[in-house]
């Protein structure tokens, strides 16, 4: 079996090797949660092994190994295993599958392409192998912000971006709610730049009640993953969801291996006896069991976006029957890292950071940057008039206000009722010129609203009056339909040539 790409893999793919032959041989590929970083390593290794060479794919844990090899057996990837007394070790074999950790005691493998699993997580062999400049490496990442990480790379492609995969349903939608969380004032401050773990321990077990009262009060029964401060805290988590009758298994580096071995087999079966999974950080990277649907923050973080979101892609894979992941925040973090994580999601990555001390002078954050929390339910959410879990409307601002008078001032201005009392009804005009099918006019004009601000409306085609349509808005329409037009015809022609 041939290794299948998605379209935004294969265009991945393909800046990769047109990087390649530009000359570059440190080359960084950013690939969100669930945005199929193994199915592109796989695609990369078969590529290497068609040509007649070598390559090695890299893992920084040996929970990956197993997970690895059985990706590239099922496309016939037929590969050596190195890890000390591992059953598959042969290293005749022109792939190879490599723990880090025995690689810092091995010679590096002979190879012309070295692909590097969490490659924002570099170890000293790592360093080595690229200060070699032996191979061509490429590096996988979800989360490529580590300080420094400019200087081991010179090409990023970011594969695609959170928002673009949930939007195709390639990803799960989630809902967070911000619940009772730890005061941490007065916690020290590690060199790291993260709290201390035990003051920040003490503060979060004054919590920990309610970390079970709110799951029990939102959470469905739904399969969980929480993540706690410290073993400490991992132990009071787990007693207290087990006095309330939630079956839950602890997955921390003080358990043995065979142990957290057997927990994993068990979680992932969809009947799975365990209902949830409490952390400290041993499930955030390469922690992979996609009918988890709910995600509890219990570990406050202050400066660990990289984690934050590491932690946050657990939840965002697709299973059958799920709809969304619920996120439970008792760590602030949610609200905390609000603005950078939406950027990410929106994006992606513009840049890898040099190292190099930065203007400590932040830029000024837009107005909605910052998150709304609903004082009814406590769902947090961006900035709208309403509360989208509940439907909870938020006092109306002075009727007194400027109102925009160009489709980009209107739209900056970020007043949803405004827009739905000036743009909705131009657009709704649009579809009605094409149709006179509601439900195909609703389709059409919610799909275009989004398209220009962000947001769906809350509206409907058959219960608005239709306005004049702005030379404006009927440019920017057309604009985006050719768009979307030329990169279908893109897209065609892309599959044609694999064809």
């Amino acid at each position: 079996m041939r290794v299948q790409l998605r379209d935004y893999q294969a265009r991945a793919f393909d800046l990769a090797r047109d990087a390649v032959r530009q000359g570059h041989r440190r080359i960084l590929i950013v690939a969100p949660t669930g945005g199929g970083k193994t199915v592109l390593a796989s695609a990369l290794m078969e590529m290497v092994k068609d040509k007649g060479n070598r390559a090695s794919f890299v893992v920084d844990r040996l929970s990956l190994i197993q997970q690895t090899s059985d990706t590239f057996d099922r496309y016939g990837l037929d590969h050596g295993v190195i890890q000390g007394g591992h059953i598959r070790f042969r290293p005749s074999m022109p792939l190879q599958l490599c723990s880090v950790q025995t690689l810092a005691r091995r010679r590096w493998p002979e190879t012309s392409v070295d692909v590097f699993d969490e490659a924002h997580v570099l170890h000293a062999c790592h360093k080595a192998r690229l200060q070699q400049n032996e191979s061509i490496v490429i590096g996988l990442t979800a989360t490529p912000f580590t300080k420094g990480l400019g200087k081991w790379f010179d090409v990023v492609i970011n594969v695609t971006t959170t928002r673009e995969l949930i939007e195709q349903k390639w990803l799960s939608p989630y809902r967070v709610f911000s619940c009772v969380e730890p005061d941490m004032t007065g916690v020290a401050v590690k060199s790291t730049g993260e709290w201390d773990d035990t003051q920040a321990s003490k503060k979060a077990l004054e919590v920990v009640g309610d970390v079970v009262a709110e799951y029990l009060k939102h959470g469905e029964n739904r399969k969980f993953i929480c993540s706690a401060v410290d073993t400490l805290h991992v132990e009071e988590l787990q007693r207290q969801f087990l006095a309330a009758g939630i079956n839950v298994a602890s997955y921390t580096y003080k358990d043995k291996e065979e142990d957290r071995a057997d927990v994993t087999l068990e979680f992932r079966k969809p009947d799975s006896a365990i209902r949830g999974l409490i952390t400290v950080t041993a499930a955030s990277r390469g922690f992979d069991i996609p009918d988890v649907s709910c995600i509890i923050m219990a570990r406050p973080l202050r400066k660990s976006l990289a984690e934050h979101i590491q932690l946050l892609g657990r939840g965002l894979r697709i299973a059958d029957g799920k709809t969304d992941c619920l996120v439970l925040c008792h760590s602030g973090n949610m609200a905390r890292f609000w603005a950078d994580t939406e950027e990410f999601f929106d994006v992606g990555l513009a840049a890898l950071d040099d190292g190099k001390p930065k203007d400590k002078k932040k830029p000024e954050k837009k107005a909605d940057a910052e998150p709304v929390k609903c004082d009814h339910c406590g769902h947090l959410h961006k900035p709208m008039p309403f509360c989208p879990s509940c439907g909870h409307e938020y006092p109306k601002k002075p009727s007194v206000q400027h109102v925009p008078g160009t489709l980009k001032e209107l739209i900056a201005h970020g007043d949803q009722g405004l827009l739905r009392k000036k743009l909705w009804p131009q657009i709704v005009s649009y579809v009605l010129e094409g149709t006179s099918d509601m439900e195909r006019a609703q389709r059409k004009a919610q799909a275009m609203y989004r398209e220009l601000t962000g947001e769906f409306a809350r509206a409907r085609v058959e219960t608005t009056k239709p306005e004049p349509c702005s030379s404006e808005v009927r440019n920017r329409i057309r604009a985006n339909q050719i768009r979307w037009a030329k990169g279908r015809q893109k897209a065609a022609q892309q599959e044609a040539a694999a064809a």
